[in-house]
């Protein structure tokens, strides 16, 4: 049962009766209802373009807050929230959600440090050089440069990519201009940026550099398949969100580099996370190094994501568990997903946690756990047009 003290009272339940019905249908865990994959989906991406919209500068506003209403537009998930709108161009052929993703390159473009970096946290924040958010945006840039090709998003993407090589450890990984100046094996993320980025350009330095950090992070899994190092924060207990940035990043570097060996590492932490799934039709926010937890919440946000890893593990080993716990797991994201005009800033968001006074991101609905879930319906679509 959560406690909600004055503070929260005032600042969150007085001045709105709809937040009011949302904590309460947390409160006594009542759902939204389940639509079809056209209508959950089609809800996302409106919500991403309104977050888009209100900034007024190119980007995506980071988050809605029940407290503090819409934040500033962030340069890291604005960046890899571009290939998510291009794949729904793609489904639709509607070509104003390219213009809005011309727009939010552009802006990334026009933020870009001197020393080709992008920051961390929301725009209106120190303007501090993140590898890993830097990382991310080089996945957008160079979607936005094949879909528009406009040189500049490549040679912005380029001059990222100089950073990351240049600031990466002799063994692999990043710390300096890294969060919190600690080393994270999520930044396997940030490789697979690299090995995209090699791609286009055919320059063996990137390649070489991603392919250290693979390594580097191999080196940081123990026997069960879970890996150390693998949190904002030292000493950290991480987040499903975590762990999933993680398996995509040694997925998606298997499938460009053809290496088994790193395909496996995603193969065998996902069945790890499958078979917690099945036995206990959960997946708490947090994991410990023998996959056990005592989260009382979910963070959305990571379930997201690896429903969208299970559905490309589908695709790769043809194994059907991954198939029918991947959908089962976007039905139980659509049943928190709001899906009712009556909440005009929010409808068709995600929230960061379930319910939503979970620890990762309170009262608050992240535009990357919206994106994702966009990802993984639209992966299900694909899957299941072929299937039917």
């Amino acid at each position: 049962m959560v406690e909600i003290n004055k503070n929260i009272f005032n600042k969150v339940i007085k001045p709105s009766l709809l937040n009011l019905k949302l904590l309460l249908k947390d409160l006594f865990k009542s759902n939204h209802k389940i639509y079809s994959n056209e209508l959950h989906l089609k809800g996302g991406i409106d919500w991403l373009i309104n977050a888009q919209k209100i900034t007024q500068d190119g980007g995506v506003s980071s988050s809605y807050s029940l407290i503090f209403g819409w934040r500033p537009s962030y340069p890291e998930t604005s960046g890899y929230i571009i290939p998510t709108l291009f794949d729904y161009y793609h489904l639709t052929n509607e070509k104003h959600y390219l213009e809005i993703c011309k727009e939010i390159a552009d802006w990334e473009c026009s933020i870009q440090l001197k020393e080709g970096a992008f920051q961390g946290d929301n725009i209106d924040k120190e303007r501090k050089a993140i590898v890993f958010n830097t990382g991310q945006v080089i996945l957008g840039l160079i979607r936005a440069f094949k879909e528009l090709k406009n040189n500049n998003y490549l040679d912005c993407a380029h001059k990222a990519g100089e950073f990351l090589v240049k600031n990466q450890e002799i063994d692999g990984n990043w710390i300096k201009n890294s969060f919190n100046n600690v080393a994270h094996t999520y930044n396997v993320r940030t490789a697979w940026a690299l090995l995209e980025l090699f791609l286009i350009t055919k320059e063996m330095k990137f390649k070489e550099a991603a392919t250290k950090n693979l390594n580097w992070a191999l080196d940081q899994k123990n026997e069960n398949h879970w890996f150390f190092k693998n949190s904002f924060k030292r000493n950290e207990i991480p987040l499903l969100h975590c762990i999933s940035y993680t398996i995509r990043g040694f997925l998606e570097a298997g499938i460009i580099l053809k290496s088994e060996k790193f395909k496996d590492v995603a193969l065998k932490s996902s069945l790890k996370l499958l078979n917690y799934y099945e036995k206990n039709n959960f997946l708490p926010a947090r994991f410990n190094s023998k996959w056990q937890s005592h989260d009382f919440y979910s963070c959305l946000t990571g379930d997201a994501q690896l429903s969208l890893i299970w559905l490309k593990l589908y695709q790769i080993y043809n194994n059907k568990r991954f198939l029918i716990n991947a959908i089962r797991l976007n039905n139980y994201l659509k049943l928190k997903q709001v899906v009712d005009h009556k909440f005009k800033e929010i409808n068709g968001a995600i929230k960061g946690s379930d319910p939503i006074w979970g620890r990762y991101n309170p009262f608050s609905f992240p535009n990357w756990a919206t994106k994702f879930f966009c990802d993984t319906l639209m992966i299900e679509k694909k899957i299941l047009s072929k299937m039917n």
